[in-house]
């Protein structure tokens, strides 16, 4: 049966003072700054039961946190039993064991007692990452990325109760869970050229992804544009179809201009039962351009309003 990936609303506007710039910072939990690796994936440093600092990207695609082998072997981190979970992936899926671990340590935030799971190191292709900070760790928080200065902060899942979010464009997030893995994946809506999809909200990648139905759709002839690449996930690779250029990406009343998307048939839409209909995944690049905070609460992106947003919001 097919998720009921519904049409989400425009997303609204708060309009009702000063644009704040970034959440109150007094009150957030912890604040650590973070990098853009070589594949645009956001990274912080975390320990891993006092040990460390390790980095670990930030990926809002992974039901699981995770460390690679290299790490848990010289760490002596142990499976807790034979048994192994079952791990959906972009392009692929596999069974891999849980991990013993006390607690992962990011800023002030203690993370105790967390079920992590263990990924061969040739599974991937993220030189200097030693693991993955998944849902199931960012969800305990509503988190603020700030652009200027680098950092992450994170706070009370219900900070936003009682903080107004002016200044801030709201987008709608939709939690899907899917397939036998129980993979939690949060969608949005979005257009690009006309064409109307649901797109996967996924700091894991680095890149903006849509499928051989949306590249269709849109006029494109996938097979003739082969360009002989490979796009990488957690757990293998898989060809790239082509590289497109949209002219503008609109989700509510935020716009992108000239982003790129590869084209490939990844294992993840035919997870959601959209490997026939268009599916887009949104990756890192497009959100690091500005301040942006996800309240997990609320089910709900806040994207920084640019000022000429602004303005077209004020006369509408």
């Amino acid at each position: 049966m097919k998720p009921n990936l519904k049409i989400i609303g425009m997303a609204s506007v708060f309009m009702l003072g000063a644009c704040a710039s970034m959440l109150d910072e007094d009150r957030a939990l912890a604040t650590v700054p973070y990098n853009i690796n070589t594949d645009r994936g956001i990274v912080i440093e975390a320990r891993v039961n006092g040990q460390g600092p390790f980095n670990f990207a930030l990926d809002t695609a992974a039901s699981i946190s995770v460390v690679f082998d290299e790490l848990s072997r010289t760490h002596e981190l142990n499976p807790v039993s034979d048994d192994e979970i079952m791990i959906q992936g972009l392009v692929a899926s596999g069974k891999f064991p849980l991990l013993g671990v006390d607690h992962i340590t990011v800023g002030d935030e203690a993370w105790t007692e967390p079920s992590i799971a263990s990924l061969p190191g040739e599974a991937v292709s993220r030189p200097g990452i030693d693991g993955i900070l998944g849902i199931d760790f960012l969800r305990r928080y509503a988190i603020g990325f700030s652009t200027q200065e680098k950092v992450i902060r994170l706070y009370p899942p219900d900070h936003l109760d009682t903080t107004p979010a002016w200044g801030w464009t709201s987008v709608p997030l939709e939690l899907l869970v899917v397939g036998d893995t129980r993979t939690a994946l949060y969608f949005f809506e979005i257009e690009v050229g006309g064409v109307r999809m649901p797109a996967v909200f996924d700091l894991g990648a680095g890149l903006n992804m849509m499928n051989w139905a949306a590249a269709t759709h849109l006029g494109l002839d996938p097979v003739a544009m082969r360009n002989g690449t490979e796009v990488s996930g957690a757990i293998e690779s898989t060809p790239v179809v082509a590289r497109i250029k949209t002219t503008k990406l609109t989700t509510g009343d935020i716009h992108w201009q000239n982003e790129d998307f590869m084209i490939a048939e990844l294992d993840i839409f035919k997870t959601l039962k959209h490997d026939a209909t268009p599916c887009a995944i949104l990756g890192s690049g497009l959100f690091t351009q500005r301040d942006f905070i996800i309240d997990f609460k609320r089910n709900r992106l806040l994207v920084k309003t640019s000022m000429q947003e602004e303005s077209q919001s004020s006369h509408d």
